[in-house]
């Protein structure tokens, strides 16, 4: 029987890596061989994860079960921890390990298990798009994974669900828990630039369209600000207040021409969204703005509409 790490110094490493490789056979023949009764004490140096870890983030039920039912350990062990207190159904649901998932719930995972960050593995789940990303947040969700938890920068499975942009994912958060649509992350933000997600989100509650962060910002600011113009017209096309303004009376002309969006500024001035020479605090037109910033091709452009 193993007895420490440093009496068989390749034993760890070994046994890491054929549960990496899902060579079952492997597996057992080391565990024969060295009388191993607590994987648990094999670790990555850097990471802290275990077999059970890697095993879940390659997917290999094979090896996952062997892990949980060949020896004879406390149930607390699927809920290992690695140095950043993941677990391995932290593993299984930021990669979109469905049934490795469900296997875990079943042996008594705890679905709202916080890691580092606090973030649990719904959130995790809600950072991947696709089939397999939905499937494990159905999974999750039917397992009563807590969707109104926040991580540490205030963004809860619905948010981090509408940053990655799949609308059937968001879709899925919404039918289970219609109120989380009024979620807002620490700074107050709401939705991101994808067009579909804005479409559902507005269409589940209009108040969202011209919701502000902690800036003043409304979404219209925000796709703007991130170069996003169709996710900008999509906005205004859903009836946006236009003319709204930020906390430092900035409108979404001046955030265009601040951040060198000549598209949007193009925009803006060709449907007469916003005056060319509107001015913010302290009397800051999107031409200074323009200009402070070398934004030379949207100088150019204000000045062909008539900014003074």
């Amino acid at each position: 029987m193993l007895r420490s790490q440093t009496e068989v110094p390749n034993v760890s490493r070994d046994f890491l890596r054929a549960c990496h490789s899902g060579d079952v056979h492997k597996v057992e023949a080391l565990v024969e061989k060295h009388g191993i009764i607590d994987w648990s004490a094999f670790r990555h140096v850097a990471s802290g994860d275990t077999a059970l870890h890697v095993a879940t983030r390659e997917g290999d039920t094979n090896i996952v079960r062997y892990l949980c039912e060949r020896f004879d350990m406390p149930s607390f062990k699927v809920n290992v921890t690695n140095k950043d207190m993941k677990r391995p159904l932290h593993e299984a649901a930021q990669f979109a390990q469905e049934d490795v998932l469900k296997y875990l719930l079943n042996k008594g995972a705890s679905v709202d298990a916080l890691k580092r960050g606090d973030w649990t593995p719904l959130m995790l789940a809600c950072t991947k798009s696709g089939l397999a990303a939905r499937q494990c947040i159905g999974a999750l969700l039917t397992a009563n994974a807590n969707a109104y938890l926040r991580n540490k920068d205030g963004w809860t499975p619905l948010l981090i669900a509408c940053r990655t942009g799949d609308e059937k994912a968001i879709d899925i958060l919404l039918k289970h828990l219609p109120t989380c649509i009024d979620d807002r992350s620490n700074n107050g933000r709401t939705f991101h630039g994808h067009e579909r997600v804005i479409n559902l989100l507005v269409a589940s509650n209009a108040n969202l369209l011209n919701a502000r962060d902690s800036s003043g910002s409304s979404p219209l600011h925000e796709a703007v600000k991130h170069g996003n113009l169709d996710a900008t017209k999509c906005i205004v096309s859903l009836g946006a207040d236009v003319i709204l303004l930020d906390n430092v009376d900035q409108t979404i002309l001046h955030v265009a021409a601040s951040t060198g969006n000549a598209e949007a500024v193009e925009y803006i001035l060709e449907h007469n969204l916003i005056n060319v020479n509107c001015e913010a605090s302290f009397g800051i037109t999107p031409l200074m703005l323009a200009r402070r910033n070398n934004h030379s091709d949207v100088v150019k452009i204000l000045i062909r509409y008539g900014a003074k």
